[in-house]
């Protein structure tokens, strides 16, 4: 891999999880919705990217827990039914990367 696309991915990776809240305590909770959110120990609903040890989570601006296919800034990540998002994996037919971003195989 050339440089600048060794930086380029380290630049991205960077960026991707600076803006991640690591999860030290609180709650996930399930609503009738079949939703998820995740509260912290103030009882505030967090929105975002969540890491969480060896997971990543990301739940949209009402709090929701993403599953399956999900467009961020013009880039797709899967997240399983779980919620934590798929990385250097095939789904289907699509492999995500591991920023866990699909790889735009045309």
């Amino acid at each position: 891999m050339n440089r600048k696309r060794m930086m380029a991915v380290a630049i991205s990776f960077l960026m991707m999880f600076s803006s991640a809240v690591p999860v030290y305590a609180g709650t996930w909770t399930s609503h009738e919705d079949k939703t998820w959110t995740y509260v912290n120990d103030e009882g505030e609903t967090l929105t975002g990217w969540i890491v969480d040890g060896e997971k990543t989570y990301y739940l949209d601006e009402e709090g929701h827990l993403k599953t399956g296919w999900f467009k961020l800034k013009g880039c797709w990540y899967y997240f399983d039914e779980k919620g934590v998002m798929a990385k250097e994996t095939w789904i289907d037919n699509y492999y995500v990367n591991e920023e866990g971003k699909l790889k735009d195989i045309r």
